[in-house]
């Protein structure tokens, strides 16, 4: 990675500070209040999930979208570096962003698991691999976004992204594996998280991966 590549990551961790900070603020606050009980439990889990999405969704748009509107790619692109270039710089740097608050607010929330009595550990791997699944879920929709020009068409992958999210809670939970395990006293990693975790993190792998191998190749970037 040369200089200017790395410049441009710190570009991002820069000028999304103020999400970065807010995404991991929200991860937190929302965590606490899921402590105060079951109704707070109910809230928090929505508010935690609705955080996570909401980072995800500003950093697709402001980080590419609006970048393509407001034509300052065309000053990033006149700089020496490649369309590679550019591609490991923005797909490093937004992951990075995305990755830093979704690591303390997932933590947060495994942490609340495991030190609240009245929340059964049984919810850990459920936990676990919700908060995976927004992580691939996020690079999906960061990856389509770099591949896809169409503001209509990006606009389809965030409401179906965030479609996914509900649809995945409910199919995963309802898992006769997870399911069977969800209120009980002590996590349980059996075949069938161990196979939805591999899956979720090869979609991590392909999305992360795909951008450098198709976006980066082609010559009508902008």
């Amino acid at each position: 990675m040369n200089i200017v590549t790395r410049k441009l990551v710190s570009k991002e961790l820069y000028v999304n500070r103020w999400f970065i900070a807010g995404g991991a603020f929200s991860g937190v606050v929302s965590v606490c209040v899921a402590a105060l009980g079951k109704a707070g439990f109910s809230v928090g889990s929505l508010m935690w999930i609705t955080a996570i999405i909401a980072l995800g969704v500003m950093l697709a748009l402001y980080g590419v979208m609006n970048e393509r509107k407001e034509r300052s790619m065309l000053f990033v692109l006149s700089l020496p570096l490649s369309i590679a270039d550019y591609v490991r710089a923005k797909m490093l740097g937004l992951a990075l962003c995305f990755f830093i608050p979704w690591l303390v607010a997932s933590v947060a929330a495994i942490v609340l698991v495991l030190a609240k009595g009245d929340v059964p550990d049984g919810l850990v791997p459920y936990t676990v691999l919700l908060s995976v699944y927004m992580l691939a879920n996020f690079l999906v929709l960061l990856c389509w976004t770099l591949h896809v020009n169409s503001e209509a068409w990006i606009s389809a992958a965030i409401v179906l992204t965030n479609m996914g999210v509900s649809i995945y809670m409910f199919v995963v939970g309802a898992q006769p594996g997870l399911q069977d395990h969800l209120y009980g006293p002590t996590p349980v990693w059996n075949q069938t998280a161990w196979t939805i975790l591999i899956v979720e993190l090869g979609v991590i792998v392909l999305a992360f991966t795909l951008p450098f191998l198709l976006a980066a190749r082609r010559r009508d970037f902008i």
